[in-house]
């Protein structure tokens, strides 16, 4: 039997080829990147990551971020370096590993502060979908004040989680923000809040949410939305989704096995534990989410050949 010819090659063929062209060529530049990082920035870049935290391979992961970063910037090699840096930058100012660890250490006051900000239990991570991708929670009609500095890093320390929870090839995650009983002049933030935080997603968290599901809007969203919406990047609005009612669960029942999804979200969704912050903060690991099912890990593992071949491409493993 003859070997087909390239112009024989089927769509699916001609796709694959393609991916593997762009993470070959990602993969390059990326390593351009590091080399154009200082010692200090290749540490701060591999710290961006949980996993570092805890077993440290500083290039693996720092190329990681860098990866991230090219694609989203569509492998502008200059600006995705330029991007990267100030990233860097902004997780040192914020002392983002800082956060990532306070509760190593229940005693510190760090872990203090960032406590008694979570104890409103508006931000949480419970749930993987179909892929690994966790799930970060925002329920804003918990909000009881706004504080500038400890709402930034509060949602800080939950993006973090989120991403370090994941189990997806590419560490993506999704958040649901559920608006049941959102009151507008009761939970709205400040603008300098909202622009601040939405500005921090988009410059910092580049092209690890895959998908943002924004639940039970009440009429009065529509202003909100005027308020916030030019804060936020393009491609973050394409992966909005709209899910007008707990009924409505078509989008959301596409992407997740309804064991994953509390039944405020679908009928048929069984996940619905309250919220227990002193062992969500204390007992679990910070890259463990809360009510994780026992193996999923193993569940979220399987890949297909050609997902692998991607994965040890982006990875550069």
């Amino acid at each position: 039997m003859k070997n087909r010819s390239s112009s024989s090659l089927s769509s699916d063929d001609d796709e694959e080829l393609s991916t593997l062209s762009r993470a070959e060529k990602f993969d390059k530049q990326a390593n351009e990147m590091l080399a154009n990082l200082d010692n200090e920035e290749m540490e701060t870049a591999a710290r961006a990551c949980y996993e570092y935290v805890k077993d440290q391979k500083a290039k693996k992961v720092a190329k990681r971020i860098c990866l991230r970063y090219l694609k989203s910037k569509k492998g502008d090699l200059e600006l995705a370096t330029e991007k990267v840096k100030a990233t860097l930058q902004f997780r040192k100012d914020y002392d983002v590993e800082g956060l990532m660890t306070a509760f190593d250490d229940a005693d510190s006051g760090l872990a203090t502060n960032l406590q008694k900000q979570l104890s409103e239990k508006k931000f949480y991570v419970m749930g993987y979908d179909k892929e690994g991708r966790s799930t970060l929670y925002f329920i804003p009609r918990r909000t009881k004040s706004f504080d500038k500095v400890w709402h930034l890093k509060e949602a800080i320390y939950s993006m973090e989680r989120a991403v370090a929870c994941s189990k997806s090839r590419n560490h993506t995650i999704n958040a649901v923000v559920d608006f049941e009983g959102f009151h507008l002049t009761k939970h709205s933030p400040p603008l300098d809040i909202a622009k601040e935080f939405l500005t921090t997603l988009r410059n910092h968290y580049a092209g690890q949410i895959h998908k943002i599901f924004l639940v039970n809007c009440p009429s009065s969203f529509s202003f909100l939305w005027k308020m916030v919406s030019p804060f936020v990047g393009t491609n973050t609005k394409s992966k909005i989704n709209f899910v007008y009612s707990y009924k409505d669960d078509s989008a959301l029942t596409a992407l997740y096995d309804t064991d994953e999804l509390p039944s405020f979200l679908a009928p048929a969704g069984t996940k619905n534990r309250e919220l227990n912050l002193e062992e969500y903060l204390f007992e679990l690991p910070f890259d463990e989410s809360f009510d994780e099912a026992e193996g999923k890990d193993d569940k979220c593992s399987i890949l297909s050949l050609r997902e692998q071949k991607h994965a040890a491409l982006v990875l550069g493993s």
